[in-house]
């Protein structure tokens, strides 16, 4: 039974660490900006960088230590705002 989890639980820690590798080595020479998110419940802003096939998100300051263009004012921001569940009352 052990060996049965063990094959795909490892090929998951692989996709897992190669996607995290893929963020750090984003260059932005091909990655591009192309909008910012707001903050929600004091999390940091973010950007989503794009090279046509993949995306990723950063944060303000990752985006911009990275040099990526446009300028990070300049990006659009995505605002999503989420309303809260309304509970229908039964009689």
């Amino acid at each position: 039974m052990m060996r049965s989890i063990a094959v795909p639980l490892t090929v998951l820690v692989g996709l897992v660490c190669a996607s995290a590798s893929a963020q750090v080595g984003a260059s932005p020479e091909i990655f591009t900006g192309m909008h910012r998110n707001e903050s929600i419940v004091g999390r940091p802003e973010t950007a989503t960088i794009t090279d046509g096939k993949s995306f990723i998100q950063l944060t303000e300051e990752q985006y911009r230590a990275g040099n990526y263009r446009p300028a990070y004012e300049t990006l659009p921001t995505r605002i999503v705002r989420r309303l809260p569940v309304r509970k229908d009352s039964k009689e």
